[in-house]
């Protein structure tokens, strides 16, 4: 029968309790923290590198592609381990898959989602469910100001961030990278002069998306391409970031008859 941790001084607990207190200390090992059966199997499923896992007392966890079985808490030490304390038993640390640019693989005509400075986490998460959905080739966060691992972008990605290439890069680096493999890049922007309806997205794209409070840096006007605006018929003249990009990618995806 296997043992069962009772105590927050364990020291594998202690680990989990200083990563979730400082999200630095983990960052720097390249770890993250996988909250749930359904997003942890899913994780497994985009083969992600499992180091170790908790589960709360009683639960039974496994999975076909766990090489070690779950280390089982009291409910009291297992919800101090987690930021959702209702509907998760399993606790997942993995390895976050380490991606450069130059990584990168398309097949002809990419739809490369390009998030320039996006600040919410929540946000972002939101964004990488909605583009696994529409079938983008590849994410690329562009100076983003959040943690794109944390367990609230996690969470709202529901998955997509196991099954969407993430790379994270410097704004310059995008910039050149997108240049160099001839990648026309379209702004969603508040003085776009086109509207993405009538405008032909079926080729090699790079939507690019920025921070809702202080939006795309002028440096991208460089690029070939455009600025696009979505219709606005009421008094808002904005819509939040999550929601352009299921707007503009499902634009995406119906010109190209998918």
């Amino acid at each position: 029968m296997s043992l069962v941790i009772e105590s927050i001084q364990n020291p594998k607990v202690k680990q989990v309790l200083r990563w979730r207190e400082k999200p630095a200390s983990r960052r720097k090992e390249g770890l993250c923290l996988v909250e749930g059966a359904r997003e942890v199997e899913r994780a497994l499923l985009s083969g992600w590198e499992l180091t170790a896992c908790f589960e709360r007392e009683g639960v039974d966890f496994g999975h076909p592609g766990m090489r070690m079985r779950p280390l089982a808490c009291q409910a009291e030490v297992f919800e101090k381990m987690v930021v959702r304390q209702r509907g998760v038993d399993v606790l997942g640390i993995f390895r976050t898959p380490q991606r450069t640019l130059a990584d990168l693989t398309f097949p002809a005509n990419p739809l490369i989602l390009v998030l320039d400075g996006v600040e919410k986490p929540g946000n972002l998460g939101a964004i990488l469910r909605t583009a696994d959905a529409a079938g983008v080739d590849a994410v690329v966060l562009s100076s983003v100001q959040c943690d794109a691992y944390s367990p609230e972008s996690i969470r709202n990605s529901l998955g997509g961030i196991f099954h969407v290439p993430l790379v994270d890069a410097t704004r310059t680096e995008v910039q050149m990278w997108l240049d160099r493999n001839k990648i026309p890049v379209y702004q969603l922007h508040l003085q776009g002069s086109s509207s993405p309806y009538a405008t032909d997205l079926t080729g090699s794209v790079a939507i690019v998306l920025g921070a809702e409070d202080t939006g795309l840096d002028g440096s991208w006007n460089m690029l070939p391409g455009g600025r696009l605006k979505l219709p606005m018929a009421g008094v808002v003249d904005s819509l939040n970031v999550s929601v352009t990009a299921g707007v503009i990618l499902y634009e995406v995806l119906r010109q190209r008859g998918r």
